[in-house]
């Protein structure tokens, strides 16, 4: 046995957050993700101390002893394209809306097909993207020309046999349109996209989501109209069409004739309007904290739950989130006990290889705006932003009773989300938004590899608005946002795309 330290380092110490099975208990084979702090905010617990002070000739008190426990804390982490799925799930108090997703998929070379465990959401003329195979070929995206069996998933590429192992996925990212099925009418302000054969029936696009339209390539995008992002607005009940609300281009009437348009969406997370559709997650946080003479010692958090969240989007730097949550207790696991993520039959996953989103190179937009039922694509209130946080915030509240150090479970308040941001003042138009309380929408889309990240929040009240004035300096307008409850139900969205064409990439 070693001898025990005399200190312990920093650059020792791990994250690690599973999602629990109960709030503080979990699962019999825990899942924990690896998390990447840039640095801490006060995680862990602060005990309460309360000491006896009884008159008394000496002038002295007497030993205290604990009373509470706060168990809460967070982190700042950097924000890459894959590696805040889940988080913005507990944020959001809502599952991920997935299209079509299949884990464990195999691929076979004689047939040319994945097999999956089942097909329900898939459908001919889909674009998949398939992922985790080791042969290059079996990776990337394919177009479903047949489906079999109830399993298969055929395509006219040619692929390698691979048996199914749980790191390969195929997930549905958009569809290809039968040549000459898709038009475009325009209704008012509001663009609409017909299918001559009610194809979006299967599409399971959901007002307020954001959908690319076209691809690279004449023939897969409408006649001089290259490939534009777009807000769903609605979709009709029998798939005859879809209408668009909020686009990255002028969008006019076009036939699409001898077209196969394609369509490419994603995966998003949004506040639930639905009562039924809340969910509130719960996690076991662990801190490792170097090693004693036995081996590896932490601290954990059981039913800790995430409560505020701050995205920070900073001029030429990193886009980062401040996370933090309030936990039920706080504890500790000495070395001859072994972390948590040590024990048999936990699974430990590693935080994804990515690199950061660039706020210099990877923004492709960043655009307020009123709120305008007549164009599609508005005049922003500024042309330039040096910087912008967003935070959302559950309004948690810890639940403390007699018989209990620490807390039994939390209440969640409200649902807000605010924002802070400072632009180049250009026209006193934003100003007067301000004055005049106009109905605002706010959006932004980061671009990396060939995907997108996007942040709506499609009604807002602009705030703020005292211009600031200095010597030999641009004019800068600071600016604050209340965001609301929309037309769609929610108040945010979070929009993942995992293929947008290059035309749709931020140039920097």
């Amino acid at each position: 046995m070693a001898d025990a330290p005399e200190k312990q380092d920093s650059n020792f110490v791990g994250l690690y957050i599973a999602r629990e099975a109960s709030n503080g208990v979990l699962p019999a084979n825990p899942v924990f993700k690896t998390r990447e702090p840039n640095e801490f905010d006060d995680l862990g617990g602060d005990y309460t101390l309360v000491a006896r002070r009884p008159y008394s000739p000496s002038r002295q008190r007497k030993k205290g002893g604990i009373t509470d426990l706060d168990a809460d804390g967070g982190w700042n982490e950097d924000v890459t394209l894959h590696n805040m799925q889940s988080e913005m799930e507990a944020f959001f108090f809502a599952a991920l809306r997935r299209k079509g997703y299949s884990v464990n998929v195999a691929a076979v070379a004689s047939t040319d097909d994945f097999t999956v465990d089942a097909t329900a959401d898939f459908f001919t003329g889909d674009i998949i993207l398939a992922s985790g195979f080791a042969n290059v070929g079996n990776n990337g995206r394919h177009v479903i020309d047949s489906i079999t069996d109830g399993t298969h998933l055929s395509t006219a590429d040619q692929l390698t046999d691979e048996a199914a192992e749980p790191g390969q996925t195929v997930e549905r990212i958009g569809h290809q349109y039968v040549a000459g099925d898709l038009s475009i009418s325009m209704i008012g302000g509001i663009a609409r996209i017909v299918s001559a054969t009610n194809a979006f029936l299967n599409s399971q696009l959901l007002a307020g989501e954001y959908i690319v339209v076209g691809d690279t390539g004449a023939a897969t995008q409408f006649a001089d109209m290259p490939p534009f992002y777009a807000r769903v607005k609605s979709v009709a009940a029998n798939g005859a069409y879809i209408d668009l609300d909020k686009t990255t281009r002028t969008i006019t009437t076009n036939n699409g004739a001898g077209k196969t348009i394609r369509i490419f969406w994603g995966y998003f997370v949004k506040n639930e309007y639905d009562p039924d559709l809340i969910v509130k997650y719960t996690h076991t946080l662990e801190r490792t904290l170097g090693r004693d003479a036995d081996g590896r010692q932490s601290e954990y958090i059981p039913g800790f739950t995430y409560n505020e969240l701050t995205w920070n989007s900073p001029l030429a730097d990193k886009v980062s989130v401040d996370m933090s949550g309030i936990g039920m207790k706080s504890k500790r696991r000495k070395g001859a006990e072994g972390p948590l993520i040590a024990q048999n039959g936990t699974v430990v996953l590693p935080a994804p290889s990515e690199d950061f989103i660039n706020t210099s190179s990877n923004v492709y937009r960043i655009r307020l705006s009123i709120v305008d039922p007549n164009t599609l694509n508005p005049t922003p209130l500024f042309a330039r932003v040096t910087e912008f946080s967003v935070t959302v915030n559950n309004n948690l509240s810890a639940n403390k009773a007699q018989g209990t150090l620490g807390a039994f479970d939390t209440t969640a308040g409200n649902f807000d989300v605010d924002a802070e941001m400072t632009a180049y003042f250009s026209t006193v138009d934003a100003v007067d938004a301000i004055e005049n309380n106009e109905d605002c929408t706010f959006d932004v889309i980061y671009t990396k590899d060939n995907s997108a990240i996007i942040l709506d929040i499609p009604l807002i009240a602009p705030g703020g608005g005292r211009l600031t004035i200095e010597m030999d300096q641009p004019i800068m307008l600071p600016m604050s946002i209340a965001a609301a409850e929309s037309p769609f139900g929610h108040t945010a969205l979070l929009n993942w795309l995992p293929y947008v064409p290059d035309s749709l990439m931020a140039t920097g």
